[in-house]
């Protein structure tokens, strides 16, 4: 049982906010079940009459500390705000449209508990339509590459409020992208995100009508967060372009052009009766590679007419699972996981890339494994080691369906060597989700 040690802040800053919406999102706040907490209302629709439905929800609620402020230019500006007035421990930030399930702070205050080292905390979430909950969001613990292609978090979210004085706050300038600016400029200062499996906000969706408004704000959406990731590469060096994807979606292009210049730093493997569609694949997957944080990429693997691979999971016993197979290429996958870059526990190395320096200090391969098993151990000790392995949708290679090629005593010296790290399951896929062949499937 969670104890009310934690006193937690709840913001809710109205900025351009529909009257519904607002009602909506302090109603859920008021519905928390936690004594030791503030909910900070922070009103910058001077003629939206929101002190009236602040005082209708919320009544005598102590826990209510409302301001009427000034007209401010956006939702971080009134965010700011609340970050200069909380007094807690931890600021929970509700979106716009956004609720928070009633049994939020429980766990919360018991994920703390356990992991008082995080900064960030974000956690599962879904839709709200026509008063049914529907399209569950299970999402990964930390994605450094998901993260730099799109904001997989999402709008709520819960900071520390330590953590500020380090990351400093909201960007005041920017009217979409000030969430996943800071989430970027926190992953840059090697800030600490937790992730909880559970749903505990939702998003309340109705069908609106597309207009020639609705969509010049989401290409500035969308130009805006460009620019947030475009920064990032330039004030990290790493040399690289963005594309424009599908639906609202971008794609860091790292420049892997000088391949060639340095084939001895890196390990490209190829398997016999593999065959590579996409033009300088090499390149390509240097790209990755040459990224220092980067030990091992891998790309797409098709059978016929259909996924055999998008990498790898692995469940609490070791055994892995290739990603998303049976599914049409042409696919998106779930969550866009089939066309999306992405860290992942294990890719395919039919046909793969590792960085030769990592390899020859880890001891390549473990011997006594076979298989699958042999090739997990690899990437598990990649990620021991501080470095990434990343999946490389823009690679895609053709193969046979091969078995693991692993057997019970292998897979009983995996399991004792990387015990605890096992059986804590895999990050990069939520336990929310089917295990075994058929995954990433609602």
């Amino acid at each position: 049982m969670a104890i009310e040690s934690i006193r937690f802040s709840v913001v809710i800053g109205a900025y351009q906010t529909d009257a519904w919406y607002f009602k909506q999102s302090i109603e859920s706040a008021k519905a928390l079940n936690w004594k030791n907490m503030e909910i900070q209302v922070l009103d910058a629709c001077p003629e939206a009459n929101l002190d009236r439905v602040t005082n209708l929800v919320m009544k005598d609620d102590y826990r209510l500390k409302y301001v009427k402020l000034r007209p401010k230019n956006s939702l971080a500006d009134v965010w700011n705000e609340g970050i200069r007035r909380a007094q807690g421990d931890y600021l929970i930030f509700v979106g716009l449209t956004d609720r928070l399930n009633t049994m939020i702070l429980r766990y919360l205050s018991d994920y703390i508990e356990d992991h008082p080292e995080f900064d960030i905390i974000y956690t599962d979430h879904d839709e709200i339509r026509d008063d049914s909950r529907m399209n569950p969001y299970f999402l990964p613990d930390f994605n450094k590459e998901l993260l730099l292609g799109q904001n997989y978090i999402g709008d709520t979210f819960i900071v520390k409020r330590d953590a500020f004085k380090r990351l400093g706050f909201f960007r005041k300038e920017l009217s979409f992208a000030f969430a996943y600016d800071f989430f970027i400029r926190a992953m840059s200062r090697k800030a600490t995100f937790g992730h909880i499996a559970a749903l505990l906000w939702h998003n309340m969706v109705f069908d609106t009508p597309v207009t020639d408004e609705l969509i010049r704000l989401r290409d500035r959406s969308l130009r805006e967060h460009m620019t947030v990731v475009s920064a990032y590469l330039n004030e990290n060096g790493i040399k690289g372009k963005l594309d424009h994807g599908m639906n609202d979606s971008w794609q860091v292009r790292y420049d892997g052009s000088d391949y060639e210049r340095h084939m001895n730093s890196v390990l490209l493997i190829k398997n016999k009766g593999v065959y590579v569609t996409t033009r300088n694949a090499a390149e390509k997957l240097y790209g990755y590679v040459s990224q220092p944080d980067v030990a091992i990429a891998g790309g797409k693997f098709v059978s016929g007419f259909q996924i055999n691979n998008c990498g790898y999971i692995y469940d609490k016993d070791g055994v892995t699972y290739p990603a998303c197979r049976g599914e049409n290429p042409l696919s998106p996958g779930l969550y866009g996981r089939i066309r999306t870059a992405s860290d992942v526990s294990m890719v395919d190395f039919s046909f793969c890339m590792v960085d030769a320096l990592f390899f020859k200090k880890c001891g390549g391969f473990d011997s006594r494994l076979k298989g699958n098993d042999m090739i997990l151990d690899l990437c598990l000790k990649a990620r021991a080691g501080g470095l990434r392995v990343v999946y490389v949708p823009r690679v895609t290679a053709h193969r046979g369906i091969a078995e693991s090629g692993s057997d019970e005593t292998s897979r009983e010296i995996l399991r004792e060597k990387w015990h605890k790290t096992i059986t804590a399951g895999d990050p990069f896929y939520n336990r929310n989700l089917p295990s075994g062949m058929k995954n990433y499937y609602l």
